[in-house]
């Protein structure tokens, strides 16, 4: 299975430019080049439904945990439905949707359609237990980037497919910081200084959001100064997080951060800070490039830019965004084959990406949306890394280190930042090595 650093690097090279289409037929696949692996790109005009027939019939699952796009599959749904009347698709969006599904799986359930990220240990899980589907015959596999594709590959066999990347940094609110003649946040010291700016001025910083462990900026800090492979050996029992070279300033970084964090933030969830930042009630949200439709829906007239988080190696948080796996015991097998394929297709993976400013899995997909450019510019590079929480161990590890944020931030609250720090180092080696369930 090919590396997630290079797979983003050789796409992005290619693919991500101020338009950009994925992928094209040429090149090599070191890190930072202009060339991808893939084989030649499907053709536009070919027909993607022909291969399912329409009068399939089923009732099937749609289960995700993307809020922000709910409104959005529904109307793919209908898309959907409009060529495959006789199927009918219930979508279940869970914000925690994989500690749900694990409960589920424990009572012996799973669902039909699943979009999730084949790196996270989860999804490992579900696969070495049989609860995925072997698609490697179906014709959407062949419609992705074969690098990207090949995350889904255990044993020679794929079990989903992937439409769309991410990534995830600081977003901003461009005019905010036009107005108050301050810079935007390339590195460290200006993101700091903007920050100290804009508290000076009475404007919140950032919009963190510490209800229920919302916030991702821990996470993303974590891989800034831990790899992937060191939180893997944690996982296995091999050493604690806290004996990973860096863990410790990672959480000096977390705690900076959450110092701007207003009174507000710690009964913030997701939502809520997406709506206030939209709302402009702060100049700054760490999160993904999937929330700018949101964002903007909220707010059409806010300009946008966004950048990495500039802590430890400076490299952008990014991975698989979209991705849908079927269920091995579902009782219709083909309606949710034809529902995948209809998802997977060029057209629908071309208005996924531009309506959502996502990195294209899927050949041939034409993106025009330059929000995230920055972004793409470090993973072209080869300046990127998958999500730690992605190497999690499964069973609850990641709902509890979730937890363990909000924890943080009430405890800088109340106990002051070292004793703060103390307390969050040692709950998360108790997350990590099982001792704390």
């Amino acid at each position: 299975m090919k590396n997630l650093k290079k797979v983003l690097a050789v796409l992005l090279s290619a693919c991500f430019v101020f338009s950009f289409t994925a992928c094209d037929d040429s090149g090599d696949t070191n890190e930072g080049n202009g060339g991808t692996d893939d084989n030649a790109a499907t053709d536009t005009d070919f027909d993607y439904y022909g291969d399912y027939a329409k009068d399939i019939s089923g009732d099937i699952e749609f289960y995700q945990q993307k809020p922000e796009i709910e409104d959005y599959m529904y109307e793919v749904i209908d898309d959907f439905n409009a060529l495959y009347p006789n199927i009918t698709v219930n979508q279940n969006v869970q914000q925690d949707a994989s500690s749900t599904l694990q409960a589920r799986v424990a009572a012996g359930e799973f669902t039909d359609v699943w979009l999730y990220w084949p790196t996270d240990m989860v999804w490992e899980s579900f696969y070495e237990s049989g609860w995925l589907m072997d698609v490697s015959d179906e014709p959407f596999v062949k419609y992705a980037s074969e690098s990207v594709e090949a995350l889904f590959e255990r044993d020679g066999k794929f079990y989903g497919v992937p439409v769309a990347m991410n990534s995830a940094g600081i977003i901003c609110n461009v005019g905010m910081f036009e107005e108050n003649d301050i810079d935007l946040p390339t590195d460290w010291d200006t993101f700091i200084a903007a920050c100290d700016a804009f508290k000076a001025k009475g404007i919140t910083p950032i919009g963190l959001t510490l209800k229920d462990g919302a916030d991702c900026a821990r996470n993303i800090i974590l891989g800034t100064y831990v790899t992937g492979d060191e939180i893997k050996s944690v996982a296995a029992g091999e050493k604690k997080l806290s004996d990973c070279e860096g863990f410790e300033k990672a959480v000096d970084d977390t705690i900076t951060i959450y110092s701007y964090a207003e009174d507000k933030a710690i009964s913030s969830d997701y939502n809520t800070g997406l709506t206030d930042f939209a709302n402009e009630e702060s100049a700054m949200f760490i999160s993904g490039n999937w929330t700018f439709n949101s964002i903007t829906g909220i707010n059409p007239d806010i300009e946008l830019a966004m950048y990495p988080i500039p802590t430890g190696n400076g490299y952008v948080c990014s991975g698989v965004d979209v991705g849908y796996t079927i269920g091995a015991k579902t009782q219709y097998p083909d309606a949710c084959k034809a529902f995948v394929n209809f998802l997977a297709s060029q057209p629908q993976a071309e208005k996924y990406c531009n309506d959502e400013a996502a990195i294209s899995a899927i050949k041939d997909v034409t993106i025009t949306d330059t929000r995230a450019k920055n972004m793409a510019d470090k993973i072209a590079a080869g300046e990127s890394f998958n999500w730690p929480n992605h190497f999690f161990p499964a069973g609850g590890a990641e709902q509890l280190a979730n937890q363990a944020s909000t924890q943080l931030y009430m405890d800088m609250v109340d106990l002051g930042n070292e004793k703060a720090k103390e307390n969050y180092i040692k709950q998360m080696d108790g997350i990590m090595d099982g001792s704390i369930k």
